[in-house]
């Protein structure tokens, strides 16, 4: 892949070149603050998240989050640790508010905590975990739409709708076909 991307750059260089020379330097410059600019943005709202993440973890409301959610844990990953479960909670709650960037330290934790030792291969509630984050059902996209606002965007909040919608969709699919090739790998003694 690095290959296709060193390819694409040179060529885009060399046709600049005899295009239009003095554009190569200015769009190059361009390019890179553009990608400072979308970095801090990020790195804020990532910092921003990650700390409201820590203070509700210090104040035990990921612990009453916790109890709300025992059933939906309880359901999708089956009988987790205590530890397991404040993990899956504060992952599925920074979720749905769509900081999934703080979302990933306590998927993390999660999965170490679920994963035994010499195990070669995931395990349902592993897989259902990925499947959750990948899907990532939001019911406020709170990151998208700081991208969006810090990019100029006249409706940044417009995405509320089309966002909730899809990511309800994909994790309703998601979690069904986990459901099923789950149960089909437990049948086949797999």
């Amino acid at each position: 892949m690095t290959a296709i991307f060193f390819v694409i750059m040179i060529a885009s260089c060399v046709w600049l070149l005899f295009q239009n020379p003095s554009a190569i330097l200015s769009t190059a410059l361009d390019a890179v603050m553009d990608s400072l600019s979308l970095a801090f943005t990020l790195a804020g709202i990532y910092i921003f998240w990650m700390a409201i993440v820590e203070i509700a973890t210090q104040s035990g409301l990921i612990d009453k989050i916790a109890k709300l959610l025992k059933k939906p844990i309880k359901f999708l990953f089956g009988k987790q640790s205590d530890e397991v479960n404040s993990h899956l909670a504060t992952n599925i709650a920074a979720n749905l508010i769509g900081a999934s960037g703080a979302a990933t330290p306590a998927a993390i934790n999660a999965i170490e905590c679920m994963s035994e030792p010499e195990q070669t291969k995931a395990s349902p509630p592993m897989i259902m975990l990925f499947i959750l984050a990948a899907t990532s059902l939001q019911i406020i996209p709170t990151t998208i739409i700081g991208i969006l606002q810090a990019n100029g965007s006249s409706n940044p909040a417009g995405i509320i709708l089309p966002t909730l919608i899809v990511s309800s969709l994909a994790t309703i699919v998601g979690v069904l076909l986990v459901k099923v090739f789950c149960r089909q790998r437990h049948k086949d003694g797999k």
